[in-house]
């Protein structure tokens, strides 16, 4: 009596279950346009979900008989999904076809670059292999939906792929950024808020670990894009321009209260969203007279790489503005301060130390930073704060007096420890043991 359990390959891809797949990468800024077999509308912009890595087990059992009573053969088939895949479809007036915007190794072995890929999603969505039905991304409150899909398409040929490929198990839990990160990035490089993004309703497959890199963004600078300097309108408003990396303007956003309305410099009033924003294209916002002043790019964006042989793990440095002019934040660079302004429809936040007024983009920062709450926590008004970066790109964010004590005590992220760390940890356990082995052996 024999049982069988096959496992014909414990873990697999999606991209496997297409019919002889072509898989490439896409260096050249071309779109990638495959038929529409998601059922997307007109002139829309979605995020699409897929199983990328999933666990199968093939149990038989043997037909079990002796004269007339019989057992007969059995088979379990258990699959599960470990982690998914979200990529962008974008439609024109056309929908027969969609264009694909999504990332993965430069390398088949899932290593170099992250760079924009062309996976056959068609065929995998022929094979019902989907995790959610599309969730349509509405343009921010102020654009158009055929602005936005041309915005989506122009920020993925601007990618640099300076950012090296690793696959993100947990969020923040080590450096590095994976295909989610991409997608989310170029949404949040294309005036989407991060609040603004629905969750996937009526899953049709789990995931253990959902998406990972989604709370993990590619910056904006790896699309070549930044933010200029905020400029104070009337009535407490607010306008900040978006650039892309030769200056122009990308979009501008004008913030004020949520669902309020702001005075524009030519004296016309708009209307903001629930999270006090507006996003006006750049042929709207000239009208308006806006941007108020132009922005130069900063030096991160100057020296930019394209999809160069050594990636950095970490990607582009962000962006602050610095006494009005845009910086990167660099390993070695500090502030230290109080917080004095806070704006939460523009997810910016104002430093001033003893020499510097500083603007910090607080989304990104909390990225940058691995810790989105905490960083959130600590950059309220009043709060003093040490802010820098480590040469190893871990967090540098210190509070001062009483906030020092509560911030030690409160709960945060756990991160893997650095490398150094590990290697003196070795070494003296090594040490230890050594040592204690010759006391032992003493005679």
């Amino acid at each position: 009596m024999r049982f069988g359990l096959r496992i014909p390959r414990f873990a697999s891809s999606s991209v496997e279950a297409g019919p002889a797949p072509k898989l490439r990468p896409v260096l050249d800024g071309s779109d990638v346009v495959v038929p529409n077999r998601w059922k997307i509308a007109p002139h829309t912009v979605a995020l699409v979900g897929r199983p990328a890595v999933y666990f199968q087990i093939d149990v038989h059992t043997p037909r079990i008989g002796w004269g007339w009573f019989a057992i007969p053969s059995a088979r379990l088939v258990w699959e599960q999904d470990f982690g998914g895949h979200l990529f962008i479809a974008i439609t024109d007036a056309d929908d027969s076809r969609a264009t694909i915007v999504e990332a993965g190794p430069l390398n088949s072995s899932g290593t170099g670059n992250l760079v924009p890929y062309a996976y056959p999603e068609d065929q995998i969505a022929d094979k019902g292999i989907v995790d959610f039905e599309p969730i349509v991304i509405p343009p921010p409150h102020g654009m158009s939906e055929e602005f936005f899909a041309g915005l989506v398409r122009t920020t993925q040929r601007a990618y640099d792929g300076d950012q090296l490929y690793r696959a993100v198990e947990i969020p923040f839990l080590r450096v590095g950024r994976d295909s989610n990160s991409y997608a989310v990035g170029v949404l949040l490089c294309c005036g989407v808020d991060p609040r603004e993004i629905a969750k996937p309703k009526q899953s049709m497959r789990w995931e253990w670990t959902g998406y990972p890199g989604t709370e993990d963004p590619v910056h904006r600078a790896n699309f070549g894009a930044y933010i200029g300097t905020p400029n104070k309108l009337a009535d407490d408003v607010i306008e900040v321009a978006h650039h892309d990396e030769a200056g122009g303007v990308r979009y501008v956003v004008v913030a004020g209260a949520p669902n309020g309305k702001a005075r524009l410099p030519d004296g016309s009033e708009i209307d903001l969203d629930p999270l006090g924003r507006a996003a006006l294209m750049p042929d709207d916002a000239r009208r308006h007279g806006l941007p108020t002043r132009h922005t130069d790019p900063p030096d991160q964006i100057r020296r930019r790489r394209r999809f160069p042989e050594n990636p950095s793990p970490a990607g582009a440095e962000i962006t602050l503005i610095v006494d009005e002019r845009p910086v990167p934040l660099e390993p070695g660079t500090t502030y230290r301060g109080r917080v004095v302004e806070r704006h939460d429809g523009l997810g910016l936040a104002r430093l001033r130390t003893s020499a510097h007024d500083v603007v910090l983009p607080l989304a990104e920062l909390g990225i940058e930073l691995r810790d989105p709450k905490r960083v959130d926590r600590l950059l309220q008004v009043g709060t003093e704060v040490t802010l820098g970066l480590r040469r190893d790109r871990h967090p540098a964010l210190r509070a001062h007096g009483l906030d020092w004590f509560v911030d030690r005590i409160r709960w945060r992220r756990i991160h893997l420890p650095r490398t150094r760390n590990v290697v003196a940890s070795a070494a003296l356990g090594v040490a230890l043991l050594g040592a204690l082995a010759w006391l032992v052996r003493r005679p």
